[in-house]
């Protein structure tokens, strides 16, 4: 399997340690909850009807989904687990039109062949598993998205195939928690991290593609239906690059992509053109020396000043942020104490936990040598 798509990620748990100052101010001291073996993925998202924030944990080798209901005071309580054998990938959405969110999960084929389920959420952060469909042993990437604009939740996934070529697979949602057969289409070069939102203005949902082979990104149009063209590739450094995310970080109206290369240390920033084309990558040093690795970023306004900020974790040593200007460019990053050190972190996720207004930070870490993690939750000063 490839380091930089198949790296453990996050887990949680009970124990509550503190850590040292997250550097700048922005953040307060680091509160780890720790345990798990080898967690996967991490969203942050309202599980349940208390209008906190909760996180939602996929632990490839435990073979579980954890749950951490958010006390809206920037602590979470004692988490909920349930059976899933190898989570990989992890999407969060309302399938069935209850106004309760249910997940996507991609479970790792190994060897074999992988499957993409669907569990349905009780609004009190327990899931009931609907639906499962095969994908291939490499699919580990998915997202949500009215792809069709039907007014019902659809699915993209990822699978890296055999390393010269992949395919994505959009499922169609039926509205009721299932899924329809997927189309299938063949992307170059290793697909892998994918998002999707509205790239050249239509209203419609686009995708964005690693393309972890030749350090590109890919995106993809969609024409209104649901039918997407073949991807148009852009440089995003060489190399392996690992993440993407989308948001409007030049205030212009168009959705600009961020990319995280992992072999330069470095976030490649694409400007859309207004067209759901892009210029040309910028790229952003993490601060990160030669090795370190920059696994994953998350953007968000942590100064609250109105300019979008990127905050990335790397697999050797500490986070970064990266406070933006408000036109697409990047201010030194700073290193963000997250206690880290020598282990590794693979991924991050952003969201208010204590209800102040203001995004804080989870970040997974994966203790080196040891079948054990823990996240550090950053809260905001602000």
């Amino acid at each position: 399997m490839k380091r930089a798509l198949w790296v453990s990620k996050l887990m949680l748990a009970a124990v509550i340690l503190m850590g040292v100052d997250a550097w700048a101010g922005q953040f307060k001291h680091v509160v780890y909850y720790r345990g798990g073996q080898r967690p996967y993925e991490v969203i942050a998202t309202q599980l349940t009807g208390s209008g906190n924030l909760d996180l939602v944990v996929a632990d490839y080798l435990s073979n579980q989904m954890v749950v951490l209901p958010g006390n809206g005071d920037g602590t979470f309580q004692n988490p909920l687990k349930f059976s899933v054998p190898a989570p990989i990938g992890l999407a969060v959405g309302d399938l069935n039109n209850d106004g309760k969110q249910d997940l996507v999960v991609v479970e790792s084929g190994g060897t074999g062949t992988g499957a993409l389920a669907v569990f349905l959420g009780d609004g009190n952060g327990k899931f009931t598993r609907k639906a499962s469909y095969q994908v291939g042993s490499q699919a580990g990437f998915a997202t949500v998205g009215d792809f069709d604009g039907d007014g019902k939740v659809d699915v993209a996934e990822t699978d890296q195939g055999d390393g010269s070529e992949g395919v994505l697979r959009v499922f169609r949602g039926a509205g009721n928690g299932t899924l329809l057969k997927p189309t299938v289409y063949k992307i170059p070069h290793t697909p892998g991290a994918i998002a999707a939102s509205d790239l050249n203005g239509d209203k419609h949902t686009d995708l964005a593609i690693v393309q972890y082979a030749t350090g590109s990104v890919g995106v993809l149009i969609n024409d209104g239906n649901g039918k997407f063209g073949k991807p148009a590739t852009y440089n995003a450094g060489g190399g392996e690059v690992i993440d993407v995310k989308i948001a409007d970080l030049n205030r212009d109206g168009f959705n600009d992509l961020a990319a995280v290369n992992a072999s330069k240390n470095v976030i490649a920033i694409l400007l859309n053109q207004g067209d759901g084309t892009f210029k040309a990558a910028k790229f952003y040093p993490t601060g990160v020396p030669h090795g370190g690795g920059v696994e994953a970023l998350v953007i968000a306004d942590f100064n609250l000043n109105g300019k979008l900020d990127i905050a990335a974790v790397n697999n050797f040593g500490d986070a970064a942020l990266l406070y933006g200007n408000g036109n697409g460019t990047f201010q030194q990053a700073i290193p963000i104490k997250d206690g880290v050190g020598s282990n590794s972190a693979f991924s991050i996720a952003a969201g208010d936990f204590d209800n102040d207004g203001a995004p804080d930070l989870a970040v997974p870490i994966e203790i080196t040598g040891k079948p054990k993690g823990k996240v550090a939750i950053l809260l905001n000063t602000k």
